[in-house]
């Protein structure tokens, strides 16, 4: 699979003025990232609460980036497994964790959650992830 980066991605484009602009921090290592994220109201589905496409939106980027820094290069979600714990409210402050698990030529593992800022687990998920061609 071709990608190119446009800086428009819906999670981490700075030049998506609709997007969440997300600035992903990376270990020196790859092996963990880490995104804090205050999810402003229009992102909700109930009244005031977090709509779950956007946690799980989240929790995909954060888990991208492991395989990104893994791979040194472009990669893309192939599996991802969400479990949601408990509502995030709209302007709460999320803290988002992904940690690489397991390296193959093809894919890398990682485990990942969102908690609050308070330390609540909101989500917890798994996903893998596979080196893309192209450009980054």
């Amino acid at each position: 699979m071709r990608v190119e980066n446009n800086n428009r991605c819906f999670a981490c484009g700075k030049e998506n003025p609709v997007g969440l602009q997300v600035n992903p921090d990376i270990t020196a290592d790859g092996r963990q990232v880490k995104i804090e994220c205050t999810p402003p109201s229009h992102f909700q589905g109930w009244a005031n609460v977090i709509h779950g496409g956007i946690l799980s939106t989240l929790l995909d980027e954060a888990i991208t980036y492991v395989g990104i820094a893994s791979f040194d290069g472009p990669a893309v979600t192939a599996q991802l497994e969400i479990r949601f714990k408990k509502p995030a409210m709209a302007g709460d402050k999320l803290i988002v964790t992904a940690k690489r698990v397991k390296m193959s030529k093809r894919l890398v593992e990682v485990k990942a959650h969102i908690d609050s800022e308070q330390g609540e687990r909101i989500v917890e998920g798994s996903g893998k992830v596979m080196r893309a061609t192209g450009t980054f």
